[in-house]
């Protein structure tokens, strides 16, 4: 039986909606999940659940790794949404600093871009690949209020201004926190400047206090006021004062 062109269509459809589901199950308190778990948030079966994630892959919007095999959103699920916030050249700049940036600290790195609502969201990360490690992982929402990378874009921001609890990033460039979104974990974040001398986000590392402790801290904070330095510079700002 030949099948008519609006079946074809119709079962199209399903299939896209069926891969949005699948999509739509990933957000920053579900950053990695296994089949298992997107049976049954998704309904759908095992089979159909492969097929979809294999496609998926094969476009870099999903990505596997480990064993028992687990799923997390690709580089291309990174770049739509730095398209649709419009970071596609934040992006494009950051990428050889982060990357170097990574490869220097062997932390956890991530790039930042604050939101029209008061928010700021992971566009970039390269985790470390010490066993242990932190992450926040790409698409993770939170208060620019929150951590080190939050804070660092708003002392630049009128939110803050007069703020006297934000005069140290101001001043010196950097903002440091400890513990304060998880218990052990430090964070170390630089802002980053776009070519009108307006904040655009920043760039951070996390890791463990027992590796970023006082001894190792101090390099760390020049690289990553280096690596802010170096981004703002591509996004056409010219860094002049401490803190920009």
């Amino acid at each position: 039986m030949v099948q008519s062109r609006d079946d074809n269509d119709t079962k199209t459809i399903r299939s896209i909606e069926r891969a949005l589901s699948v999509l739509a199950c990933f957000d920053h308190e579900r950053p990695e999940l296994s089949v298992t778990q997107l049976k049954k948030l998704t309904g759908l079966s095992r089979p159909t659940l492969y097929r979809i994630l294999t496609t998926l892959e094969g476009k870099g919007v999903i990505r596997s790794y480990g064993d028992p095999q687990r799923f997390a959103l690709g580089h291309e699920a990174s770049r739509l949404a730095a398209s649709w916030i419009g970071q596609n050249e934040f992006q494009r700049a950051a990428g050889p600093v982060l990357r170097r940036l990574w490869e220097e600290t062997d932390e956890t790195v991530a790039l930042f871009v604050a939101t029209e609502d008061g928010r700021k969201i992971c566009i970039e990360e390269l985790e470390s690949r010490k066993a242990l490690t932190f992450k926040r992982g790409v698409g993770f929402i939170e208060s620019l209020t929150v951590g080190a990378s939050g804070k660092a874009i708003l002392a630049f921001t009128d939110t803050a201004a007069g703020d006297p609890d934000y005069d140290d990033v101001r001043l010196k460039g950097f903002r440091v926190s400890e513990g304060e979104i998880i218990e052990g974990a430090v964070a170390i974040a630089a802002p980053v400047f776009g070519r009108e001398g307006l904040v655009k986000g920043s760039v951070c590392i996390f890791g463990p206090e027992v590796r970023l402790s006082d001894s190792r801290r101090d390099n760390c904070i020049k690289q990553v006021r280096e690596a802010s330095h170096e981004i703002s510079s591509a996004m056409g700002h010219s860094v002049q004062a401490a803190g920009q």
